[in-house]
Order: C-alpha cells, then structure tokens, then sequence
C-alpha cells in the first residue's frame, strides 16, 4: 500500500487510505495527485537540507567543547565536591590557600637604623624595607581563603581581615611590622567591617610587631593602636600570636566606638565581638593593656601571657593604668583560663568607666599575677564614693584557683599601691582557693592585701590563703563608713606570717561572716587576729596564734578567738522558728517558738518564749513568757511568766500573770500570783488550776516580810529568840551575862532590878540587826511604819510604792552592820540560854541577877536552870548553866 496517502488507525492499527478528495487549497480548490505530490516532495527536500545543517553545527560545538577540554584539562580529575564546574570553581575558592609571597611580599624588614628609625633590608641601610601592605591585601582579598605568611620580618600598614578567613605564618618567626609611615594609633591587624560582622576568621602561628621604635607623631580616627584589634566578629580564633610593642592593646575585642564622655552606664555601643576564642598568646610592651574587651559577649582567653607593661599611653606618657587582662566597659560572658600577668601595673582588671556599664559576668580560672602592682581589681569607676549610685550592672564576677605572687609597687602607675586582691562596687562576686604571696622584705606601708571597699556587697571567699605580707597593714580588710562593703562571707581562711591585723572589718557594717580559720600572726607588739569594730558579726571555729590581742569585737579585747553567731538561731531542732535575728531555738521539739528579740527556747517542747529578753528553758507542756526579761525554767504543765522580771522555776502548773514587776515562783504546783504580788516570791502547792489560795510561802521583797502556812525549824541546835541592844557604856557585855533595861540600852543587871534576858552566842531568831543599811535610812511615821510613795519605773512605766528615803542618809557612806559593832550585843529574851551563875546553883533553881551574875531566888522567876554545864570557878568567879528564859 502506498503510504503517502494514509493514515495510521493506532485503535486498529492498520494503515488506512485517505481520499485525495480531502485535499484543498487555501481558496477552497481540490489539489490533484500530481499537485499533491509535488508538494510532499518539496517538504522532503527542505527537511533534508535542515538535517544536513544541524549535523555541520553539531560537528562545530563538539569541535568546540574538544578544543576546551584540551585547554582546561579533565573535569573529573577536579576533586572539590560539587556537581558543575561553577559549584566546583566556587567550593575551591572556599578551600584555597595562597602565600602571600605568591602577591610580591617580602620579608625584608631585617635592620633597624636608629638615626632614621626604620627598617631596611640590608645593614648598610641602603635599601628601605619592602612596604608590603598591596600584596597582603590582595592576597586577603574578599575573604574565603587560607592566607599563609612564611617566616620573616614583613613591614605593612593597618591590615584589614575579610570574613572566612584563615592567615597563618610559620610560627613566631613570622612577623608582621607596623610600617614606619604608619599613623601613631594605627592597628597593625583588625577585622575588615565596621558595620557587616566578621565571621569565621582564624589567626595563627605569627608575631605582630608595632614597631614602637618608628617615629609615627600623625594619629588617625582608624584605630586605636593595637597589635590585633578583633571589631566587630563572630566565630574568631586566634591561636599562638605574640603582640609586641603596641601603641594601646596588644588584643581587643571590642566594639568600632568606645563610648564618649556624654554616656551613660547604661549606653551598650554596636557592633560589638561575639564567640571570640583566644588562646597561648602573648602581649608585651603595651601601652595601655595587654588583651583587653569592650561591649563584646562570650569570649575566652586561655593560657596567654602578658608581660613588661610600660604605661605610655596615659597621661602623656607619664606612666598610668596599664594592664594585662582586662575585661572593661560593656563585656559581658568573658572567661579567662591559666593566663599569666607579669609586670603590669593591674593583673588582671574587670571594671568600666563611668560612663559605660561594667564588664558582667566575667570568669578567672587559675590565673596568676606575678609582680602586678596590684593583682586582680575589681572596679566600677564614678560608682564608689558616698554620693554616687550604686552601679546598676557591676555583677557575678568570679576568681577560682587564682594566685597573686609578691605584688610590688612599680613606676607604671605612680600612686596606685600594691595589693593582691580589691573589690569596688561589685556585688556577686565570687572567690574560691586564692592565694596571695607576699615578699617579707618589701614596704607595704599598712595598707590592707585584700580590699573589699567602696560599695560592694555580696561577696563570698570559699578558701583563701595569705602569708608573708609582714609590713601590711591587715590580710584581709572589709571597710566601713559611708562607704562600706557589706555582705561578705569568709571561710576557710589561712593567714601565715603576715599583716599586723589579720582581718579588720570597719564600721556600719551589718554582715561579714568569718567561718573556719586559722590565723598565723607575726608576734607583733600591736597586733591583733580579727578586729571587729561593731558585733553586728559571726565568727566560728576561728583558731591561731601569734597576735598580741586574738580578737576585739566591738571596743572588747579577748584573750582567745570567740564564737560569735548573731541572727535568729534554730539548731538541733525538729521544729519551730526563731522569728527575730535575736531569737533562738535550741534543741527543742513541737513547734517551739521564739517570738521576740532577744528570746529564747532551749531543751524544751512546744516551748513560746514571746517576751523580749525571755527564756524558755528546760521545759515540757508548752511553757510560756509573755513578757520583757521573764523566764519559764526546768518547769512543766503550760507554766506561764507575764509581766516584767517574772520567774517561774522548777514548777509545774504554775502562773504569773498581769504586768506588774519582779515576781517569781519556785519548786511549786498549781501556785499563781497576779497584780498584787509585786516584788516576790512565792512557793507552794495545790490541785487543780492555778491559784493563789495555793500559795504555802510568800516572801514580801519590797517590805521584808515573809509569810508562811507551816512551820518554821530552826536547823541547827541553836535555841532562843533574841534582839540586838545596844550597851549603856558603848562597850561588848561577856556572853551569859544577865542583864536590865536602862533607859534605850542595857546592861549587867543588878539585884532586885528586871532581868530580861542574857547576852546569847546561841540565837535561833535573831531581830534588830540592820544587817544592810543604817536603821534610819527611810522615814517613819510616829509608830515606826515607814512612810511610802508613789514611784514610776522608766522601763516598763509600771507605778508601785516605794520608801520615801531619809535626807539624813548618806548613801555612799560606808556602814558597818551591827553584828560587827562592839556596843551592840545580842541579848536572848527567850528560850534556852547559857547563863553565868554563881556558887551552889543546880538543877531546878530559879535565879535572879546580881552585878550580871545569876544567883538562887528564894521565889520563882522567868529564869529557871535545866542544868549545870560548867562547874563554879573560883578563879574566874561563875560557872556557867543552861537556863530556860520564859
């Protein structure tokens, strides 16, 4: 079949004939076959020609793609991933790695001349060195790329780094050199960008040198001066690069802009470094720090050095505040590990201006300060005396495992004096296992080694070692005034042969804690261990020698080291609460309180000590002090003291209630004394509640009286009752002698006069002593009651009686009580007495007197004999009989 004319059925798949009928021309005429035919035949022959072309230009582009291949080699042998040759070409350059010798750098920078204070390449000063900054720039290009530096001496200017950057020398016989023609302040190398940040850069293996020699006046805004200036990055590693000579910093990781003079603390600048990593780098010579950081986060600084300090950067090269580590204005999140700072006028230094916030958060981790003027300074300038504010961002500094070593005083910063450790206005600070070792020989002009001053509070030291600071003036000083610290806990503190005042806390203080010491002293003549001007303090487990004065707290000399716990106190207690800082609750149970200042529960249950300067001791059923200076002791059954000077005792169930003053009850039960029971004691004992009418005993201390229910038993075998008399003749009457009234006195009786009693060395009772004071010291009425007033107490305003005081008394007169004046002689009235007799008196006579002598009465008398004691004597003219007076 001819197929010109047919059609593909794909259903059926069979070729079917079209009619030529369905063949028109664009007018609408029917093509014939032959004109049909010539048209196909056309299409054919254009289609050829079609064919034939494409195949000539296909040849041309395969010549073409061969031609390129033989130029540029075999693609596959191109290692960097990727899938095109562009994705090849661009991961490359993410990868590659030039020398900058490759860009015409030369290490040329190998003679100095001191006339012309440059460098030349050859020693005859002929040749200047190569300026090299071109050919490091282009070899930095825009960044991606591994830039290295052979070793050699190169002179550039001012050094730029892109992102993405590695640069790399040979170690630190590769040194980059500020050119001579560089501008005084000018970087040797920072970041590129001031405004994009800078990432993923790493700095390694080199010695950037500012060259301080050259003779650079002109200064330029671009910089401040630094060996590395790392400005506004992110992700930047800087390893095992040496900063020599430089203007300012030999680091910074800082911020474009430091903040100006018109600045708060609380103005944080842009751009700023974050997730910086510098580590075994070393910075010598610099003028003002070594590595320092400025309104940048999260950076890290370990094992590097800084060295040899020079200062001239301040006051016109006069010498200033030059140190090695310093995290300052606007640092935040900053650690410093195992770094070494050596001849700085500061160690190490968080701090900032007045007029930025200051660094916050900052880390030291066994770092140590070998002949710093001042090792480790913490300070928030603008912030530290009376009248300033407290900085609103000094905070959570820590220093761990550091060690200051023989701070001396050095001509970086005239002035500044020589301490291992100061503290400034910081709070949340701190300090574990420091130590601070000082040179015997050096002059440290009284001045305290460690400082805690000026504002600062919140500052904890959890092991502290201090020894060989003879000339200081105290290891450890916590000053007061105006401008007190406060809130410092010391513990674990050693102090070895050192200041003449181991720890000196100042003035106005409410909190410096001192727990667990030992304290080495120098045996100075003045010198004293811990020296507390107030007692607003605790101290425990404080033990030394070698002080002249242990301790004085608050003006008193102790002659040992005191503990001194301040502050409510609750120990070996299973429950309660000591609501005052000057309550205490000690080994008690049930919810024991101590509810007033100045009180007290101990070794009792359910104990409520609530008055102020009240004690519940010893005690169980819930005993209670309701008032001021009362006390509850070795009492049970809710025994109770209220009022003023109360006193329950060795009682059970017992009650003093009411307000009024000075009442106690001893070894009692259900015994209660209330408002009418001022000034006394009572004792006795009953069932039921607590009452007065169980009251066996009552002593009136106000008047002297006592009053009881039961007997009163003499304890010895003493047996009269008698009265002291005073004697007509002003002199001592023999013991046994019978004597007489006559007038006010007495004296031997005579015969036929009234006997009423013999002067008695055996009175059970004896009345009219005026033991205590003179006779006549308060007024008396014309029946010898002593006249009362109406007296205010000051303390508790409680009103009560007292005697009205004679104007004759003189109270600071010495008095001599009766007992121990001759004219007075006890006389016994009644009871049994040795009485002095005469010849041919026994058993059953009754006597009368003659010249004081008992002799036989023919008629009964008061005066009868039990028995002979004593024979008659002749010699001595009596004998002696015990007699019963009636």
């Amino acid at each position: 079949m001819d197929h010109r004319f047919s059609t593909y059925d794909r259903a059926t798949h069979v070729w079917k004939v079209i009619g030529t009928s369905v063949f028109f021309d664009e007018n609408g005429n029917r093509f014939t076959p032959e004109e049909l035919q010539e048209i196909i035949d056309k299409v054919f022959e254009d289609i050829t020609t079609v064919n034939t072309s494409l195949t000539g230009m296909l040849q041309e582009v395969d010549n073409t793609l061969r031609a390129l291949e033989s130029e540029i080699g075999d693609i596959s042998q191109f290692k960097t991933s990727g899938i095109t040759l562009v994705e090849k070409i661009i991961n490359e350059f993410h990868t590659r790695s030039v020398n900058v010798q490759e860009y015409g750098a030369v290490a040329d920078a190998n003679y100095f001349n001191p006339a012309t204070k440059k460098y030349y390449a050859d020693a005859k000063f002929t040749k200047e060195a190569t300026d090299n900054t071109a050919a490091f720039e282009k070899a930095l290009g825009t960044g991606r790329v591994k830039v290295f530096v052979p070793g050699g001496n190169y002179m550039v200017q001012n050094l730029k780094i892109p992102s993405y950057v590695k640069f790399y020398g040979a170690g630190a016989h590769t040194k980059i050199m500020l050119h001579h023609s560089a501008p005084r302040n000018a970087d040797l190398l920072r970041l590129k960008s001031h405004t994009t940040p800078n990432m993923y850069i790493y700095i390694e293996d080199m010695t950037l040198d500012c060259n301080r020699l050259r003779e650079a006046t002109v200064e330029s805004g671009d910089g401040t001066g630094c060996g590395l200036r790392i400005v506004n990055g992110q992700y930047i590693y800087v390893n095992n690069v040496h900063s020599l000579n430089p203007y300012l910093h030999g680091f910074d990781v800082t911020s474009p802009k430091y903040n100006s003079s018109t600045d708060s603390e609380k103005v944080y600048q842009q751009n700023g470094c974050k997730y910086v990593w510098i580590n075994n780098c070393t910075s010598t010579n610099f003028g003002d720090d070594g590595f320092t950081t400025h309104f940048s986060d999260f950076v890290f600084l370990s094992n590097c050095r800084a060295y040899d300090a020079n200062g001239d950067a301040h006051h016109n090269g006069a010498g200033g505040n030059s140190n090695g580590f310093e995290a300052d204005d606007g640092s935040k999140h900053v650690w410093f590990l195992n770094c070494l700072s050596e001849n700085c006028s500061r160690g190490y230094e968080v701090k900032a201006h007045s007029t930025a916030p200051a660094g916050q958060n900052v880390h030291l981790v066994s770092c140590v300060s070998k002949n710093d003027c001042r090792s480790f300074d913490l300070r928030h300038i603008g912030f530290h005396t009376a009248s300033a504010p407290v900085s609103t961002t000094a905070f959570n500094v820590t220093l761990t495992n550091c060690t200051s070593i023989t701070p001396y005083q050095n001509d970086i910063y005239p002035g500044l004096s020589p301490r291992a450790l100061v503290i400034s206005a910081y709070r949340n600070v701190s300090i574990s296992n420091f130590t601070a070792i000082g040179d015997p020989s050096h002059d440290y002009k009284d001045i305290p080694v460690v400082a805690f001053q000026y504002k600062s509070s919140n500052i904890t030291v959890n092991g502290i070692n201090i020894r060989g600071f003879k000339t200081a003036g105290s290891d450890i000083y916590v000053t007061g005034g105006a401008q007190k610290a406060d809130f410092v806990s010391l513990s674990n503190v050693n102090l070895f042969d050192s200041a003449r005042v181991g720890i000196r806390v100042g003035s106005k203080i409410n909190s410096v804690k001192l727990i667990g010491a030992n304290l080495q002293g120098s045996n100075l003549a003045d010198s004293v261990g811990i020296w507390y001007t107030n007692s607003r303090t605790h101290i425990v487990g404080v033990s030394g020698s070698g002080y002249k004065i242990p301790a004085r707290v608050a003006g008193s000399d102790y002659t040992y080291f005191p503990n001194i716990l301040p502050g409510g106190f609750r120990a070996a207690t299973s429950s309660g609460q000591a609501v005052t800082d000057s309550s205490a609750v000690i080994a008690s149970t049930s919810n024991s309180i101590a509810g007033n200042s100045k009180s007290a529960v101990i070794a009792s249950s359910s104990g409520n000590a609530g008055g102020e300067a009240s004690a519940v001791i010893a005690t169980t059923g819930g005993a209670t002090t309701g008032g001021a200076r009362t006390v509850v002791m070795a009492s049970s059954g809710g025994s109770q003291a209220h009022g003023s000077r109360a006193a329950v005792i060795a009682s059970n169930n017992s009650q003093i209630k009411g307000d009024v003053t000075s009442r106690s009850i001893l070894s009692s039960n259900g015994v209660k004394l209330t408002d009418q029971d001022n000034y006394s004691v009572a004792g006795g004992y009953g069932t039921g509640e607590p009452s007065r009418a169980n009251i066996k005993w009552y002593i009136d201390s106000m008047n002297g009286n006592i009053t009881s229910t039961g007997q009163f038993n003499g304890g010895s075998t003493f047996s009269d009752f008698a009265e002291y008399f005073e004697s007509k003749d002003g002199k001592s009457i023999p013991s046994g002698t019978l004597v007489t009234i006559d007038a006010d006195k007495v004296r031997p009786a005579q015969k036929d006069e009234l006997v009423i009693g013999a002067i008695s060395e055996t009175a059970a009772i004896l009345l009219g002593g005026s033991q205590f004071h003179w006779q006549g010291r308060y007024k008396r009425n014309e029946f010898g009651g002593v006249i009362y007033e109406q007296i205010t107490d000051p303390e508790s305003g409680e009103v009560y009686s007292s005697p009205v005081i004679n104007p004759n008394y003189v109270e600071s007169a010495d008095y001599v009580p009766r007992s121990d004046r001759p004219e007075w002689n006890v006389v016994g009235l009644q009871g049994q007495l040795f009485i002095r007799v005469a010849d041919g008196i026994g058993y059953g006579d009754y006597l009368t007197a003659d010249n004081g002598v008992g002799v036989k009465s023919t008629e009964p008398t008061k005066i009868r004999v039990m028995k002979l004691t004593s024979p008659y004597n002749a010699t001595r003219g009596y004998g002696i009989a015990l007699c019963l007076k009636m």
